[in-house]
């Protein structure tokens, strides 16, 4: 007795572990672009909130490009002025 799958067989269980991975993959994707758009959002908010007051006020030209440099210091690129700014 041979312990051996056939081919159609191991064919529809490769195309089926393909068809997992592949779902999870873009559900994963999805995710994450969720929570990244939630977690600019909220950056957003509370920078408009919390530090400008919901104006444009001027000292606002100074928190930014500060809140700029340590949070790329901490967590890298994505955080820069321009990237920031459009939070908001």
């Amino acid at each position: 007795m041979e312990n051996k799958l056939d081919t159609n067989h191991s064919s529809n269980l490769l195309n089926s572990i393909i068809s997992l991975i592949d779902t999870t993959r873009q559900n994963v994707a999805k995710t994450v672009n969720q929570e990244l758009t939630l977690l600019y959002w909220n950056i957003g908010k509370s920078i408009n909130e919390d530090i400008l007051n919901n104006e444009r006020a001027d000292y606002g030209k100074k928190i930014i490009p500060e809140l700029s440099i340590k949070l790329s210091e901490m967590y890298g690129t994505g955080f820069n002025k321009r990237n920031l700014q459009s939070f908001f």
